[in-house]
């Protein structure tokens, strides 16, 4: 009997692992703890849950209490509409998320400032399609293309496509080209700003 109470929790449960992985694996979050990945998978297993509600009104498991001892009936077409869910609603957040678009919204209502990203430091690159400047705290500047970036200002790794080291001569900026593909930029280099230029 708790064997299969037991059963039934767990299967309650996998629609919210499986969207979670998925979502990490899409996106950039912060790591969780145990208990707050559990306590994620839930609030995931409910929505998904909620939306089957919607399409079916069967459950994936049912309880016969008519019969002795209790008859537990597992429904294969609900599994493959739950699959579909949990591989769906995660793509679906992750668009959300990478797009910012439901905190554009909440923003616009003046209801919260925050951002979906995991830092500034990626909000901005993510937002900021353009040609970049960086400075080194030994005085050299480089520009390029951030063709790829770290997810965190504290790991600060640049690869800069095309890029171009910057020279002050007569009060004007020469730009010297590398002549390849790219660079990359890693934490040793000690970056001081980065300008963002104008399209």
């Amino acid at each position: 009997m708790y064997t299969l109470q037991a059963l039934q929790i767990f299967i309650f449960l996998i629609p919210g692992f499986i969207s979670e992985t998925i979502l990490d694996a899409l996106i950039v979050r912060k790591a969780k703890k145990e208990l707050g990945v559990i306590i994620e998978a839930l609030i995931f297993s409910m929505f998904i849950y909620t939306i089957y509600s919607f399409i079916s009104s069967e459950s994936p498991v049912a309880l016969d209490q008519s019969k002795q001892p209790i008859v537990y009936t597992y429904n294969s077409i609900s599994f493959l509409w739950l699959s579909l869910l949990s591989i769906g609603f995660p793509v679906v957040l992750s668009f959300l998320v990478t797009n910012d678009l439901h905190m554009k919204v909440v923003r616009f209502l003046q209801i919260s400032k925050r951002t979906a990203r995991a830092s500034v430091w990626f909000d901005i690159f993510s937002d900021m399609d353009t040609h970049i400047i960086i400075n080194f705290e030994n005085g050299r500047r480089i520009y390029g293309w951030p063709l790829y970036y770290s997810n965190e200002p504290h790991n600060p790794y640049i690869f800069l496509s095309e890029p171009a080291w910057i020279q002050e001569e007569n009060q004007e900026q020469k730009f010297i080209d590398l002549n390849i593909q790219g660079i990359l930029i890693t934490p040793e280099q000690k970056i001081e700003s980065i300008e963002f230029l104008k399209s």
